[in-house]
Formats: structure tokens, C-alpha cells, sequence
């Protein structure tokens, strides 16, 4: 006699299987689906970003040019953009200026990631570094 019989015989309730149903299996796997398919559109935009502020930062701080020569600033910062493997942001972009004694180094760029059909992803950046 198996556990539901028993449990009938004794008066009870017979036991009730619990679990996920294939239609929320299916549903579970398309939110996972969907979010990988956003995640691996976004990670490398994201890295370029963090490539881009080091690069900046290591430029203004710790680089043998002298931020208030532009030329030179501009020569090393690329040369450091080539190293870390960015494209899409040359440093011709970065905008210079002074703010009282300090030097400061900005930049802005969008990321329009195409996902499916026509939508999109717009990712809007901005590394600031000062010296």
C-alpha cells in the first residue's frame, strides 16, 4: 500500500505533490534568458568605461605629461586608451579645462546597444579626473 493510500485509510488527506509546473519553468527561463541577454550586452561597455576612467585617471595623476600642456596630455592619454584595448573613445574627446588651481580632465560618450527588433539600450557615460 503506498503513503496516499494509507493516509485515505487512516482518515487523512492524501499527500499532495509540490514543484514547478512547466509553464513556470518556461516562464522562469525566459526572465533568465532575458536577463543574460541584457547582461551580455552591457558588461563590455561597462569594462570600456572602467578601462577609460583608469586610463584618465592614471593620465592626470600619475603620467610624465604635463596636464596643462593639452598636446601632450592628449598624446599620452590616447597612447594609454590603445593600451587598454578602447575604441570607441579617442582621447580627443577629453575636454580640458581649469577650475581655480586644479587642472581637471572630462569626458562623455553614449552607448546605444542594440538588443532585439528595434530596441535598444542607451547607456550614457562620464569620467571626470582632476589634478
Amino acid at each position: 500500500m503506498d503513503i496516499g493510500a494509507r493516509a485515505c485509510a487512516a482518515g487523512g488527506l492524501p499527500a499532495r505533490q509540490s514543484g514547478l509546473t512547466i509553464l513556470g519553468f518556461m516562464l522562469v527561463a525566459a526572465v533568465v534568458v532575458i536577463f543574460a541577454m541584457v547582461g551580455f550586452r552591457v558588461v563590455p561597455s561597462y569594462i570600456e568605461y572602467f578601462s577609460v576612467k583608469r586610463a584618465l585617471d592614471d593620465t592626470m595623476r600619475g603620467g610624465s605629461a604635463d596636464p596643462n600642456n593639452p598636446v601632450a596630455f592628449r598624446k599620452e592619454f590616447e597612447r594609454r586608451l590603445q593600451t587598454s584595448y578602447v575604441e570607441d573613445v579617442k582621447a580627443t574627446d577629453a575636454i580640458l579645462t581649469r577650475q581655480g588651481t586644479q587642472v581637471v580632465a572630462e569626458m562623455a560618450w553614449e552607448r546605444r546597444l542594440h538588443l532585439v527588433g528595434n530596441m535598444y539600450i542607451l547607456l550614457e557615460f562620464e569620467a571626470r579626473s582632476a589634478r
